[in-house]
């Protein structure tokens, strides 16, 4: 029985370097996605730097969630067992959202990009990003009639919405 116990309790004491190293793996993984994105881009260079950054990648956010990965077991010998799972619970945000985007990388890569960098002007808020983002789009010499026809529209709702805000403001 004792054995039993002193086995339980070495689990539970293993558990936060378990925990850890999954989320190391996590980060191990996301390096080489992360080079292999970024040395992807040719055409579209500014665009899709952005949409990496803002939109696969998530970089603003990406710092809190390994945040939620490793901060909890800083201070996880001191806590007590409800406020390590809440740590714990946490962590499998954290996971969740690293997870995320290890699938949107891999979608970038896969996939259609055009999708991806439609999705993102359509979003864009950032008056410096959108300024840089079009510029890139506009630059490229190759792009074919459809997904130029649909860059058209994007950019004239884009327009049109700037006018009308600009307008509402007078």
């Amino acid at each position: 029985m004792n054995n039993f116990l002193i086995g339980t309790m070495a689990g539970i004491t293993d558990l936060p370097l378990i925990l850890q190293g999954i989320g190391m793996a996590f980060l191990i993984i996301l390096i080489p996605v992360a080079i292999a994105i970024f040395s992807d881009t040719k055409e579209f260079e500014i665009l899709d730097k952005n949409v990496i950054l803002d939109h696969v990648i998530k970089a603003r956010p990406l710092l809190k969630y390994l945040a939620l990965i490793f901060l909890p077991f800083i201070f996880w010998n001191g806590l007590c067992l409800f406020l390590r799972c809440l740590w714990i619970i946490f962590w499998f945000f954290g996971v969740f959202f690293m997870t995320k985007i290890l699938i949107n990388s891999y979608h970038r890569m896969k996939g259609n990009k055009f999708i991806l960098r439609f999705d993102y002007l359509k979003k864009l808020q950032n008056v410096k990003d959108i300024e840089d983002s079009w510029r890139s789009v506009w630059e490229t010499e190759k792009i074919n009639a459809e997904n130029e026809l649909e860059f058209f529209k994007l950019f004239s709702t884009a327009i049109n919405e700037l006018l009308t805000s600009d307008e509402k403001k007078s």
